[in-house]
């Protein structure tokens, strides 16, 4: 079970307000909203003021509009699900000039006026508008039939190091154009190129209007202080058995007890998002104290060593992310151990995992 912490949610909101002075605020609710959930996470965070929700593909955003969402949703990597951006009132994020002529013939052929926001790449190296053609390019979209030029962005590469001069570079050419397209008599109600990482720590880079994703679910960069995870990993125990010294745990005998001991069986696995390499060295809570992980993640279990934890029944709680008693497991804990990041963590979390709303 996932336990979603709504006012956790409603805290690291009020971060990012904070910060950027109540600016517009874009919630990135893609990936299922990094494994919290994305409908529950989408109309909790607009009935606190979010104006505007990000996905990455077009799929996720009918998921939410056939939920009842009816705010702005920005769709930031499509370019195939042309009918459907018009049919659920969908704004697309364009970075080539060739999908701006494609959206404007569709548009044209309904007779009506779809909004869009233009990426340019500053630096990123993934999608957008090149540098050196931005300027002609947007000029020209600009002039193309039934489309209305709402935003202009752009995403950093590196805002979350210590090291901001590459950030600060992206910053000033993705200004720079602004200042050029004003020349020209091209002008956008919405500039943003702040993801969480510049909300927190660069507020040249705020304009009017922020695009935060991680940070809105406790997490951001190593020693952020200030947000609080919302989300916790919970499970209960299906089977304890003791065993003698020399037992093997799990595929491939890689831990074999070493005394008499107690095992846990935890019906938690990588199908579920719980890493494999967490084998043999992650550690769950049970009772408040540290249980190693035994033996291999299964694909539905892990084996856990309860020997040296008192009172261990099968009411007792399980946590794989989060708090219990004056321990705690994070995102973070998980991804040093696994060699990756806080968000492939919480986004690995699987569908058969229920998540449970709470305030």
């Amino acid at each position: 079970m996932a336990e979603i912490d709504l006012k956790a949610l409603s805290h690291n909101l009020g971060v990012v307000k904070k910060k950027t002075g109540n600016t517009n605020v874009i919630a990135v609710v893609k990936a299922d909203a990094y494994g919290h959930g994305a409908i529950s996470v989408a109309k909790h965070l607009i009935q606190k003021g979010v104006s505007t929700l990000g996905v990455a593909f077009t799929s996720e955003a009918i998921l939410l509009r056939e939920a009842g969402i009816t705010c702005p949703i920005l769709v930031f990597f499509d370019r195939n699900s042309t009918v459907e951006l018009f049919n659920y009132k969908l704004t697309p994020v364009v970075f080539d000039i060739n999908r701006a002529r494609e959206l404007s013939r569709e548009a044209y052929k309904q007779n009506t006026v779809i909004p869009v926001h233009l990426k340019v790449d500053t630096g990123m190296g993934r999608v957008g508008l090149t540098l050196n053609n931005a300027l002609q390019e947007i000029v020209k979209i600009s002039s193309m039939k039934n489309l209305r030029i709402e935003g202009l962005m752009s995403h950093f590469s590196e805002a979350d190091i210590q090291d901001k001069d590459f950030a600060h570079q992206q910053v000033a050419s993705f200004l720079g154009l602004v200042k050029s397209l004003k020349k020209a008599q091209i002008h956008f109600k919405h500039l943003h190129i702040a993801n969480s990482a510049a909300v927190l720590t660069m507020p040249e880079a705020h304009c009017n209007m922020v695009r935060p994703g991680i940070m809105l679910y406790g997490y951001a960069f190593p020693g952020v202080k200030g947000l609080k995870p919302a989300l916790s990993l919970k499970s209960r125990i299906v089977l304890m058995k003791k065993v003698a010294k020399g037992t093997p745990i799990s595929y491939g005998r890689t831990f074999i007890t070493n005394r008499r001991s107690s095992i846990a069986t935890v019906p938690i696995g990588y199908a579920d998002g719980y890493n494999r390499h967490l084998s043999n060295k992650g550690e769950v809570l049970i009772n408040g104290h540290r249980a190693p992980v035994a033996g291999r993640v299964c694909m539905d279990t892990i084996m856990v060593d309860i020997t040296n934890i008192p009172s261990v029944s099968y009411e007792s709680e399980v946590v794989l992310i989060g708090r219990q008693g004056r321990e705690k497991i994070t995102a973070d804990d998980i991804a040093d151990k696994t060699g990756t990041i806080p968000y492939e963590v919480l986004t690995s979390i699987g569908q058969r995992v229920s998540r449970i709303y709470t305030k």
